[in-house]
């Protein structure tokens, strides 16, 4: 009986694999960059979620207000890359949970100024040791070389970006 040979394709590709970008992954890379980055959200939404009860907008606006003293809600949500509806929404539960104070302040217009508590510092220096020990996880079988070469790579693409080609 004559050997069965497997067509190429989509056959060759690992099931692992195959789950990340699919078969359209392997011919557009933008298609793949979407994959792994929402693959990265889904992960970090659920780890955030369930060890901190805390979404992943929170997480980035504890996380760009560790090193400030405060920032008013235009700032932080340029800072966390954000629109300011959803800052102002997750601001109000972070206060609820008294990780952050906002006050209104008349001195910088009709702003609503945001800074952390001394429980939300504490809490947003766990998360930063957390998601630096998840990011050497996720790099742990990268050199440091190929690790400097994405984040430049990924740096550019952020540039072409935000070029007059993508303002659609």
């Amino acid at each position: 009986m004559p050997a069965t040979t497997k067509p190429s394709g989509i056959n060759d590709v690992s099931p692992r694999l195959s789950r990340i970008g699919g078969i359209l992954g392997e011919e557009h890379i933008a298609v793949l960059l979407s994959s792994v980055g929402t693959r990265l959200n889904r992960g970090a939404t659920a780890y955030y979620r369930t060890a901190w009860n805390l979404s992943m907008v929170e997480w980035r606006l504890l996380i760009v207000l560790k090193d400030t003293e405060f920032l008013n809600v235009g700032e932080l949500s340029e800072a966390a890359d954000l629109d300011k509806a959803a800052v102002s929404r997750s601001l109000a539960l972070l206060e609820e949970r008294k990780l952050v104070s906002v006050e209104q302040t008349r001195t910088r217009g009709r702003a609503a100024i945001a800074k952390l508590t001394a429980e939300g510092r504490e809490l947003s220096e766990k998360l930063l040791r957390v998601s630096l020990e998840r990011e050497a996880l996720l790099f742990k079988y990268f050199t440091p070389a190929d690790k400097e070469h994405l984040n430049v790579l990924l740096r550019q693409l952020t540039r072409a970006l935000a070029g007059p080609d993508w303002d659609y």
